[in-house]
């Protein structure tokens, strides 16, 4: 038996996401960054904003939970989730993560500061959605596969305008949904490799502590307890497709039979109930859906 601490990626961001999150938290990421979050409007097309509220609100929950006792025995981090793992299981510290973040997200909007995007297609398999790609690319409007996020959806990656013709293809081809994301950067495809190049820096000047528990790797889906390992699965992810069904299966092989997804949203747990079934082989505690008190009741109740 073992308990899974999940945190969502971009395009989970809601604009009242940050309601709940004390001062302290801007404060400190202010400190870290010199970056002020506010103005939720007006910055939910920024990339810049939703990954460094996305990491706050991570940091604000996790240190709730491990108030109440309640820790990981493994990690996972969807994208810029990774970074909220590596959080949880103590290898970043908040304010590490935080200038990290800031300088990832900074690099990612300068490379697309617009025209680009991400977007999902359902229920068509992995060699069909790649099938779907290949027939649509115009170098041009150029579209990439990237994350597996379970055996029947992928995302695609590019060209706002090749996004629109690649997404309308799989409509044709009987996707059960094909749309855009609200994700404003060609993330996890081969047109990041240049800012993987240029976030190397950033990511050699920060230490990274050994992790308290197993940490699973976006690139790969595999498992390790190694910083360096760490540090090359949260530079290289910008660029290469986040693997989460892997990533799932070797929790499960691990032992992981109790999922608590961190705000904000629910595309965590939808997959897990989407690829295991829900409250299966993995029982899952959405912080979002039911709050931290009710989460707390269910995590003491099912342990």
């Amino acid at each position: 038996m073992s308990t899974g601490f999940l945190y969502p990626g971009q395009g989970s961001q809601t604009v009242t996401m940050l309601q709940d999150v004390p001062a302290v938290y801007f404060r400190q990421l202010e400190a870290a960054t010199g970056y002020q979050l506010q103005d939720a409007q007006a910055h939910q097309e920024d990339t810049v904003y939703i990954q460094l509220a996305l990491l706050v609100k991570a940091a604000y929950y996790t240190d709730q939970l491990k108030e109440a006792n309640v820790f990981p025995d493994v990690v996972a981090g969807h994208s810029i989730g990774a970074f909220g793992a590596a959080m949880a299981c103590d290898a970043l510290s908040f304010e590490n993560a935080a200038s990290l973040v800031y300088h990832r997200a900074t690099l990612m909007k300068q490379a697309y500061p617009r025209d680009y995007a991400m977007g999902v297609i359902v229920g068509l398999t992995r060699n069909e959605a790649e099938a779907v790609v290949a027939e649509s690319f115009d170098p041009a409007y150029p579209v990439y596969l990237s994350n597996e996020n379970c055996p029947m959806q992928h995302t695609i990656s590019g060209h706002v305008v090749g996004l629109e013709r690649t997404l309308t293809r799989a409509k044709a081809h009987h996707a059960q949904t094909a749309k855009l994301l609200a994700v404003p950067v060609p993330s996890h495809c081969i047109l990041m490799a240049e800012t993987v190049k240029k976030f190397t820096p950033f990511m050699q000047t920060i230490n990274l502590d050994r992790p308290s528990c197993p940490y699973i790797k976006n690139t790969d889906g595999r498992m390790t307890m190694d910083p360096d390992e760490m540090r090359k699965d949260l530079l290289q992810n910008i660029a290469y497709p986040v693997q989460w069904n892997k990533m799932m299966d070797v929790a499960k092989e691990v032992g992981m039979d109790l999922a608590l997804e961190f705000p904000p949203g629910n595309t965590l747990t939808k997959l897990i109930h989407a690829k295991f079934g829900e409250n299966k082989a993995i029982r899952t505690i959405n912080l979002d859906q039911h709050g931290m008190d009710d989460a707390l009741f269910l995590y003491q109740k099912w342990r």
